[in-house]
């Protein structure tokens, strides 16, 4: 079965603020500096790429991209280092700027129509007053669902609707319902509910005790111990409070629809349809 993928940042996001921080390297004083603030330097995120190492360019994206395999295979802290690099960067390409809409500097719309994809808003906070003007970015979850994440939930209800699980898919629909709404523990309630729902129906037992019939799954072979233990985990976790306090609360729950969508649909590949 495939494993969930965090919501990170893309591929295009991310060249595109390395290429902005490669393309001006006179905007940070020292590379490392920059790297070491927003906790990139890590020495799991020093994967191996096809760049010299040790070209300016190879010490910028080889912990970059180490970090987003990181964050694809559920690290938080690497999630989180992404987003500060991002918000690091555009505050320093910002400083001396002007800030109106027409003047604003050429690469600005491409990084935030790439965020936006990646269900990121760009907002940038002015403070000070005078000469004294100083500049913020920060990045705050949109309320709809990354397009890639909102397509994978459209197939979702679409399987359920074909294998006639009419209960899994009321509790799918009332949970997005749920999340436009910002509601963000009644989303979450629904969330477990169609992976109820949708566990009993893989293990055939019209049951709804969550261990059993996860027991079930493994003892038959549909499931390996590991993939059971965690799902048994995600669904406990599902109605904790928030897990990730690194993310904003929306942003967390957005990782839990993502996190359901991934464990249902492990769950219906194992059924024959």
């Amino acid at each position: 079965g495939q494993d969930v993928a965090m919501s990170t940042l893309s591929d295009p996001t991310l060249a595109s603020v390395v290429e902005l921080i490669y393309g001006d390297q006179s905007r940070f004083h020292s590379l490392e500096g920059l790297l070491l603030g927003v906790d990139l330097k890590r020495p799991e995120y020093r994967g191996e790429l096809w760049v010299n190492a040790d070209s300016y360019w190879g010490r910028l994206v080889t912990p970059v991209y180490g970090a987003r395999m990181a964050a694809l295979g559920g690290s938080a802290e690497a999630d989180r280092a992404l987003l500060d690099l991002v918000e690091v960067t555009v505050t320093r390409f910002l400083q001396g700027e002007s800030l109106q809409r027409r003047h604003l500097p050429a690469w600005m719309p491409r990084l935030r129509a790439a965020l936006l994809v990646d269900g990121y808003k760009l907002k940038i906070d002015r403070f000070g007053a005078g000469a004294e003007v100083g500049v913020r970015c920060r990045l705050k979850p949109t309320a709809a669902l990354p397009i890639r994440l909102a397509d994978q939930v459209a197939l979702l209800a679409t399987e359920l609707e074909v294998r006639g699980q009419q209960t899994a898919l009321d509790h799918l629909r009332q949970a997005l319902k749920h999340h436009e709404r910002g509601r963000f523990p009644a989303c979450e309630k629904r969330l477990r509910s169609t992976l109820r729902h949708i566990t009993a129906y893989a293990a055939g037992t019209g049951d709804l005790d969550v261990t059993a019939n996860v027991r079930h799954l493994v003892d038959t072979g549909r499931l390996t111990i590991a993939a059971g233990t965690r799902l048994l985990h995600d669904l406990r976790a599902l109605v904790s409070d928030n897990p990730f306090p690194h993310r904003t609360r929306p942003d967390a729950t957005r990782f839990r629809i993502q996190l359901t969508v991934a464990r249902a649909t492990t769950l219906l590949a194992a059924v024959e349809l």
